[in-house]
């Protein structure tokens, strides 16, 4: 059985974070994959931190700091994990990862990430790395359902949990997504 986690869900979800792992349900639940959402962090097959305010991250980093060490070994295993917002900007020093600041961006940005274009709305003063893939450990700056927006990083997580996603269900959601692209302006 597949584990999935979040790391204190009810507070990491500034800007709709959380949908990624609803949006991994509902594909398991589409190919009848067996999988449960935990609280286990540690010992989970994908785990999510999603964006937070200051004060939440001020309130919980010594629990965020607790998770470190299992996230250095995610990150060297490539192991399924997805760091966003402040969340990811905060890991990301502590994770040898360089951040790049610049003036405050406020938009929907494309980026070129894996041979794919990988969209979503980023609002940091990261210039670089926009998003960081190693393996399938995902840190970014954009926000919300990522997952929904760009079902390629969706697969390339569930391909490392040995599932394949397919069929019609897949079809409608990617034809979605492509439709949210066309429409969004950048």
């Amino acid at each position: 059985m597949i584990k999935l986690s979040s790391f204190k869900p009810e507070f990491f979800d500034n800007n709709g974070d959380q949908g990624n792992l609803a949006v991994i349900s509902a594909q398991f639940s589409a190919l009848n994959v067996e999988f449960e959402i935990t609280n286990d962090y540690q010992g989970s097959d994908f785990l999510l931190v999603g964006d937070c305010s200051i004060a939440v991250l001020n309130h919980f980093e010594a629990e965020l700091l607790e998770l470190l060490p299992a996230l250095k070994m995610r990150l060297m295993a490539g192991k399924p994990t997805l760091l966003v917002g402040r969340s990811y900007e905060y890991f990301a020093p502590l994770l040898d990862i360089d951040l790049k600041h610049g003036e405050r961006e406020s938009k929907f940005v494309s980026l070129r990430v894996l041979d794919h274009e990988v969209f979503g709305y980023h609002n940091s003063t990261v210039v670089e790395p926009r998003l960081q893939v190693s393996g399938s450990f995902i840190g970014t700056t954009l926000f919300g359902p990522l997952f929904a927006k760009n079902p390629q990083l969706l697969k390339k997580i569930a391909i490392t949990l040995d599932v394949e996603l397919k069929g019609d269900y897949f079809e409608r959601s990617d034809n979605l997504a492509n439709r949210v692209r066309e429409a969004t302006i950048f």
